[in-house]
């Protein structure tokens, strides 16, 4: 590699990738706009590569304290302004939990672990809406500040040991790379996506093209096809993410860097690239990266719903309107300022360590000093107490464990099968064991609704180890009096009726099962009914029954047909202890229906029990249930 010239292309290709991110955070479109964090993947590993191979070039080394200096005065200043106002506001902004977790994300983030911060806390079903963490976007940030501690140094290493073989050693590094990111997708997908190993592939393929000869081979042709490409994968939609899903952008990307890094025209997708709005969009592209979410999650973690459209454009607007501000008043001046590099690397250092001592205080603090609506709190944590139940998260181990099987000594007799609603409706099966003296098993796996067998068009998919979850929860449960089965039945909802046909399959594993009822569907709210109550709007949250009976009457449909002709099936219809005659309210003779917008709350699951115990029990009468106890255990 003879050396790096600066290229307007690559702003005008920055200027592609952030526009993808900010409308998709916007507006949600374009569809997979999401992958311009990749092109940034690709386009960091290009030109940090690039730089330091001129300089290896030029002196035979690479000063290790000269690039990360340089990392320094790039990357910190501006995220260390966005960071700190964005502490300052959401002390008044977001509610106590809200800001005592965006406290300690500014922590991680200084000390460039955010990305293994937010997998620990986006990483369940449970965990709050990462739509409302004003810094989650800094995941991204941790992800190339830990590639940046390893990447010189194994360049060195490589330079030295084997030069002529270091392009083929760093292809196969990528190859293993996109391998664990495959397998992650599917036994740890959150790890998939937040880890920097498994996003190592996409910063090293950049990094590749450096190493290839500027011949000026690149026809303009193949410039425009990729730049198209490029654009193409922001809006189709991309399955298995950020294995397979993300390889079409990042090839894309890889074949337009190469076409730029041969310094040759590019025709049409140069004239594009290098157009001014591109390239001035391209430069203050980092700044806008980090100033358009935090005001994006601010606003939505304040509104019903996801607020406006209107207005989340707007605040894009004002986005780059500090991103000019902050490009031009501080990543600028910080940049020509030539301090020695140790300097400059205990200055970044001493404001690492400082950022995350007071955020770390700072959220300890607000945890006893920031007053929150009492009545959100209460809503909030109005979930099932930890109990003998047996509950998967997401990334729980599978097969069930032995303590699954037998409470107290007792054969499971109930069984609640289902995703996390069945664990919002511990407290039915609950009341029925005691009722009864018989022993009750919640089986419930997050996202992950019973049935044997989920088509690949279902609008929610089952991973490897939700299938052997349920297949090992059927062979329990067909040995049970009493199967409740709940789910969010609209996620499996399909054009072709596969829900039928899903829930058949189960049922007819569960044939020999006496008494087999079915939760039917719970309204949704628009909103959770913490934020209506801090909001003091509990009307926004409600679904009118209107709603209500167009959203369930095809699940009610489905549900029904998938019982036919089975006697031991009972489909139980929701609405009459949900809603009245106008609404479906988010609140019932003061408590709350929902601990957020559709998981129904520990204390409303209760009271149904309370209510309705009695009529399961006569429905169990009315198919001789008493009498087959014996022979079921």
């Amino acid at each position: 590699m003879a050396g790096i010239t600066y290229r307007r292309e690559i702003d005008g290709l920055r200027a592609i990738a952030v526009l993808a991110v900010v409308l998709y955070h916007a507006v949600d479109m374009p569809r997979s706009g999401f992958v311009g964090v990749d092109i940034f993947f690709v386009i960091s590993g290009y030109l940090i590569t690039a730089l330091l191979l001129r300089e290896h070039e030029r002196t035979g080394g690479i000063d290790f304290a000269a690039f990360y200096a340089r990392r320094v005065r790039r990357i910190l200043p501006a995220a260390l302004t966005v960071t700190l106002a964005v502490l300052v506001s959401v002390g008044e902004l977001l509610p106590r939990d809200a800001t005592t977790r965006t406290a300690y994300s500014a922590a991680a983030a200084a000390a460039f672990g955010a990305n293994i911060f937010f997998q620990s806390v986006t990483g369940g079903y449970f965990a709050p809406r990462a739509e409302e963490m004003p810094l989650l976007h800094l995941w991204s940030l941790s992800v190339e500040e830990q590639f940046y501690l390893l990447w010189p140094a194994l360049l060195v290493l490589l330079l030295r040991w084997r030069p002529a073989a270091t392009l083929k050693v760093l292809c196969v590094l990528a190859i293993v790379s996109f391998v664990l990111a495959e397998w992650l997708t599917y036994v740890n997908s959150q790890a998939a996506f937040y880890q920097m190993p498994a996003r190592f592939w996409e910063l090293a393929l950049g990094g590749g093209i450096a190493f290839l000869p500027a011949s000026g081979t690149a026809h303009p042709r193949m410039a425009a096809t990729s730049l198209a490409a490029v654009v193409a994968t922001c809006f189709i939609s991309m399955p298995h993410f950020p294995a397979t899903g993300a390889l079409p952008v990042v090839m894309a990307t890889v074949v337009l860097l190469w076409t730029i890094h041969q310094g040759n025209e590019l025709g049409i997708a140069g004239s594009v690239l290098r157009s001014p709005p591109m390239v001035g969009l391209g430069l203050i592209s980092y700044s806008l990266y980090l100033w358009h979410w935090p005001l994006l999650a601010i606003y939505r973690a304040n509104s019903i719903g996801s607020g406006s459209a209107l207005v989340r454009l707007s605040l894009c607007a004002l986005a780059v309107l500090l991103s000019i501000a902050s490009y031009r008043y501080i990543e600028q001046p910080l940049r020509r300022k030539r301090w020695p590099s140790k300097r400059l690397l205990a200055w970044g250092a001493t404001v690492s360590v400082a950022t995350t001592l007071a955020a770390c205080t700072y959220g300890y603090q607000s945890q006893f000093n920031k007053i929150d609506n009492p009545d959100a709190i209460r809503v909030e944590n109005d979930t099932p107490p930890a109990g003998g139940h047996c509950r998967a998260g997401l990334y729980s181990p599978v097969p069930l464990r032995d303590d699954c099987q037998v409470i107290d000594g007792r054969a499971v007799s109930i069984v609640l099968w289902g995703d996390s609603m069945a664990y919002a409706w511990e407290p039915l099966s609950d009341r029925l064991g005691q009722e009864e003296q018989r022993a009750a098993m919640d089986y419930s796996r997050a996202g992950c609704g019973p049935f044997l067998v989920i088509p690949e068009d279902s609008p929610r998919q089952a991973d490897d180890k939700c299938r052997t979850w349920n297949a090992g929860v059927v062979e329990r449960a067909s040995r049970a009096n009493t199967v409740i089965l709940v789910a969010q039945w609209s996620a499996y909802l399909t054009p072709n009726g596969e829900l039928r046909d899903m829930l058949h399959d189960t049922l007819v594993r569960l044939s020999a099962v006496p008494n087999v009822l079915i939760i039917g569907p719970t309204p949704e709210m628009h909103d959770t009914v913490a934020r209506c109550l801090r909001n003091d709007d509990l009307a926004a949250c409600a679904m009118s029954r209107a709603e209500y009976d167009t959203y369930a009457s095809p699940l009610l449909s489905e549900l029904r047909a998938a019982a036919v002709g089975m006697q031991n099936v009972h489909v139980i219809d929701m609405s009459t202890f949900f809603c009245n005659e106008s609404e479906c309210p988010p609140m019932m003779d003061g408590y709350s229906l929902y601990w957020d917008s559709h998981h129904v709350s520990y204390t409303a699951a209760k009271a149904y029990a309370s209510q309705y115990a009695e009529k399961i029990a006569e429905l169990e009468e009315n198919r001789s249930y008493k009498s087959r106890r014996g022979a079921g255990g």
